[in-house]
């Protein structure tokens, strides 16, 4: 069981928020302050420029962290030093308020596909119960999840998204070999 832990800047509904129902429903423990994020843990973050991995499995047993802070307020997220952090590779939000948009996931989103691509299957699945929305996560993106989860390391997890854009965005005007 890998700990979840949630460091929440208060910023989005609380009737919407996702990390406190998180906490609520004991699939996470809050860290009140940056302090208190275990040194060495994974912290999820739009701004790595390494892919979470399965190879992470280490780190992420001393704690894997989600920033809760909105969409808006993303230039305001925390940098910290002792650390390992990891950005989340493409995947498409299934919450109400970000549906279908790459890469905008919610706190819950982003740790349960977290917990997938580390291996850990069943620790994720608890979400599927506590968020209505969780189920169309894994609809939306299973089997890119299940590919990641196979990758070896954060080079295969990007080989593998690449491979993904590439066979969704496919020959664009301008590409090489167009007739």
């Amino acid at each position: 069981m890998i700990p979840v832990i949630v460091y929440d800047e208060c910023q989005c509904d609380p009737k919407k928020c996702t990390a406190k129902r998180m906490l609520k429903f004991g699939l996470g423990k809050e860290a009140k302050t940056l302090g208190a994020i275990p040194s060495g843990s994974v912290v999820l973050s739009p701004f790595s420029d390494r892919a979470l991995s399965p190879a992470d499995i280490g780190h992420a047993r001393k704690g894997l962290v989600v920033m809760d802070l909105t969409w808006t307020n993303i230039d305001k997220f925390p940098r910290m030093k002792r650390v390992e952090e990891r950005a989340l590779p493409y995947l498409l939000a299934a919450n109400p308020i970000n549906w279908g948009r790459p890469m905008e996931l919610n706190s819950a989103e982003a740790v349960m596909a977290a917990l997938y691509i580390l291996g850990q299957k069943e620790q994720a699945e608890t979400f599927l119960g506590r968020f209505n929305w969780a189920p169309e996560f894994m609809r939306l993106n299973g089997n890119l999840l299940e590919d990641y989860s196979r990758e070896k390391d954060s080079t295969g997890v990007v080989r593998v998204q690449q491979e993904y854009l590439d066979s969704i965005i496919g020959d664009r005007p301008g590409d090489e070999g167009q007739d």
